[in-house]
């Protein structure tokens, strides 16, 4: 079965052989709706430099938009690339239907476009203060099985291989930083990390963009 977007009572619905999937930003609260009991404290927060004022933010990797909605919902400006053109209906399609009743999504932008096109066409007025990425990560042979949404997701969009390219373009248009999410072990994505902050399961790897490196220098 060829993955097909039908439109459906709840909304826009991606189905496939593993199943349908419906991206909802009112009601799939475990997804887009966690506890950020922590706030601008919260270890996603310190690494992108929210609690320093930095809120404008790029997401190279839109995906299904979870990490996209912790930033909105933060109170930062999200533009959130997304180069499926399966998913991004999906995305847009939530977006639209959240609109009136999440103030937070009013702070969303999902782009359609493939990252490296997009970086290379931003003008220097639309540059970002942080850019962030989040690769998909490796599947482990040894344990169960993503939920759903991810199966699907991987399914769809299958491994990213070009995503240490994407870090070095990001550091030459990022005004401030590019934050990299990788598992807790898992090796650095590309050199050049100035800092590590880390979770329970994951981390965020801190690269200075180039004109923040000029800055620093005496």
């Amino acid at each position: 079965m060829q993955p097909l977007l039908v439109r459906t009572f709840e909304g826009l619905t991606l189905q496939s052989e593993l199943g349908s999937l419906l991206i909802d930003f009112v009601n799939d609260r475990a997804n887009y709706e966690r506890p950020l009991k922590k706030g601008k404290s919260e270890i996603i927060a310190r690494a992108l430099g929210i609690n320093k004022g930095l809120t404008d933010i790029l997401d190279l990797t839109a995906g299904l938009a979870q990490d996209a909605a912790v930033f909105a919902r933060l109170g930062c400006r999200v533009r959130a690339v997304e180069r499926s053109p399966l998913i991004f209906p999906l995305l847009e399609d939530a977006r639209l239907r959240a609109l009136t009743k999440k103030e937070w999504v009013k702070n969303l932008e999902f782009i359609f476009s493939d990252s490296f096109s997009f970086l290379q066409k931003l003008k220097v007025s639309e540059l970002p203060q942080v850019i962030y990425i989040d690769p998909m990560f490796p599947e482990k042979k040894k344990t169960a099985l993503p939920r759903k949404e991810m199966q699907i997701f991987r399914e769809l969009i299958g491994e990213d291989q070009d995503s240490s390219q994407l870090v070095a373009l990001a550091q030459e248009k990022a005004l401030d930083r590019v934050v990299v999410k990788r598992p807790l072990k898992a090796p650095d994505l590309a050199p050049g990390v100035t800092h590590r902050f880390e979770g329970n399961s994951v981390r965020y790897d801190l690269y200075l963009s180039k004109r923040a490196e000029k800055e620093r220098c005496p």
